[in-house]
């Protein structure tokens, strides 16, 4: 007894302490309704890629979440996503601008289409020749394999770790995107081969070698109910007189969908898919945005192929912009053919060596449209382009190897945004960097404050630091959108716009 009575006096125990309720501990509710910053930023690049599908856009925050998740199911692949929609409608757009997004290349991906394995004979070209085939090989482990060699493309199997980790090759992300186009036009093997893949995240292939498929992204397309969609669309169904026109909404269509995946597919299918998306129709205003990312890429195209000299710039007027989108019925699958006829093709002989008016680097190159005739206009201003000499005569003290052009292509895009600075179209802007403590926010905000001097020659105004937790730093420049917008993808920091009225700045330590 005495010694129980010691050891409570030792804790500082009372009598009765013993039933006693402990204390229930403050909790704070957390939002998970917010996106953070970082989240933001990487919506906002999303949208600047594809226009008008935000389940598309949820897929891509998803796929992010999953692939910094610690606590994810890795017996699983990263995630199975089916597109449903009309033909040439996009779908598959989503798995290139993950691509893009997660590798800086939106050709890093593997690309599957079903129609091409309807029989069985087909399927070798997935599971590889097993012994004594023509095809076959021995198995690799291509994770120890050395990057000249996993440059090559692998002939055994176009799913093979080796072909996955190849297309990603120049990628620190060991995500692999696989696209499988219009999966439901696939036999019977082709269908119970991915559905392995789905349930097991792993799959053996012909000579015994083991692919790993946990970190891989699937993007499912299909057209599956479109018939029934433009069939009531057209008014040819039952209820419906002939001719007579109807347009299905979204949950109309997304109904029709539904009961065409019951009908085709097992339930063991259809829980395998993380999500279904049924595609939108996208409005004129939506395919007035995707006009501007087709032109955005033909000025990154300026930039990225032209040999150095030649470099000039291209201004493609928002009237010009509007004739694509008639010419294109308002239909963004008429798009690609439009833009090749109007724009692509035209400047492919403004730009012929053998034209004695072709554009010269330097040149201003402007495309307009007068509201009336079936065609553009393409004029020149001779030396008027916003072109920096320094940067297009650099030496080529390395040779023109892809390293090199990359960065020329990175400085190119550099000159081009301070040449197109002027006082009207630049603004105040915020740059807000975050650390996980202060020597890290230290480095991290000196480093940006340099190259946003030194590269984008811009000028600092303010620069705020809190060197307490949330440790993060504010520095005011004043620069365009464009700048701001590439500054943003570069470091991964937070841009807004500021108000001239009110500027509010984190208190500056002192």
């Amino acid at each position: 007894m005495s010694s129980t009575s010691a050891t409570r006096k030792g804790r500082g125990d009372k009598p009765g302490d013993r039933n006693r309720k402990r204390m229930e501990p403050v909790f704070e509710t957390v939002d998970l309704d917010t996106l953070t910053p970082a989240e933001e930023a990487f919506g906002d690049e999303f949208d600047t890629q594809l226009i008008g599908q935000p389940e598309a856009r949820e897929i891509a925050l998803e796929v992010r979440s999953r692939m910094n998740n610690p606590m994810r199911n890795k017996k699983f692949p990263l995630g199975i996503f089916l597109l449903v929609g009309k033909s040439r409608r996009g779908k598959s757009l989503l798995a290139q601008v993950l691509a893009k997004m997660l590798h800086g290349d939106d050709e890093a991906l593997t690309r599957i289409t079903s129609e091409d394995y309807y029989d069985e004979s087909q399927m070798n070209d997935l599971r590889g020749a097993p012994p004594k085939y023509v095809g076959h090989r021995e198995p690799v482990d291509a994770r120890r394999m050395k990057r000249e060699k996993l440059a090559q493309v692998d002939g055994y199997s176009k799913i093979s770790d080796w072909n996955r980790i190849r297309v990603r090759l120049n990628s620190a992300c060991e995500i692999d995107v696989v696209v499988i186009e219009e999966f439901s036009k696939s036999g019977r093997d082709f269908y119970k081969f991915w559905m392995e893949v789905f349930d097991k995240g792993k799959k053996t292939l012909a000579n015994g070698e083991l692919v790993d498929f946990t970190n891989t992204v699937f993007i499912l397309t299909d057209n599956l109910g479109m018939d029934e969609v433009e069939s009531e669309e057209e008014g040819s169904s039952i209820g419906f007189r002939s001719g007579q026109k109807k347009v299905l909404n979204h949950e109309e269509i997304t109904n029709i969908v539904q009961k065409a995946m019951r009908k085709r597919y097992k339930p063991e299918f259809r829980n395998r898919i993380d999500r279904m998306v049924v595609y939108r129709e996208l409005s004129a205003e939506d395919t007035l945005k995707i006009v501007d990312i087709n032109v955005q890429q033909l000025y990154d195209r300026i930039i990225d192929q032209m040999p150095r000299g030649d470099d000039f710039t291209m201004d493609v007027r928002p009237c010009a912009r509007k004739f694509l989108l008639k010419a294109a019925d308002e239909d963004v699958a008429n798009l690609k053919r439009v833009i090749l006829q109007h724009l692509e093709g035209p400047l492919g002989r403004i730009l012929a060596k053998d034209n004695p008016d072709r554009v010269l680097g330097g040149d201003l190159l402007r495309v307009t449209w007068d509201g009336k005739s079936e065609k553009l206009t393409f004029a020149i201003a001779r030396g008027e382009g916003d072109v920096d000499e320094n940067i297009e005569g650099l030496m080529r003290v390395l040779g023109e190897t892809a390293e090199s052009m990359k960065g020329v292509s990175y400085q190119r895009r550099l000159s081009k945004l301070r040449g197109a600075m002027t006082r009207e179209n630049t603004k105040d802007w915020a740059v807000t960097v975050k650390a996980n403590d202060r020597d890290e926010l230290m480095m991290e905000t000196y480093t940006i404050q340099d190259e946003l001097k030194q590269h984008y020659g811009l000028r600092i105004s303010n620069l705020s630091i809190n060197f307490e937790a949330p440790y993060e730093a504010t520095i005011v420049v004043r620069a365009t959108k464009d700048q701001m917008d590439m500054v943003s993808q570069q470091y991964g920091v937070t841009v807004k716009e500021m108000s001239r009225a009110l500027v509010v700045l984190p208190k500056k330590d002192k």
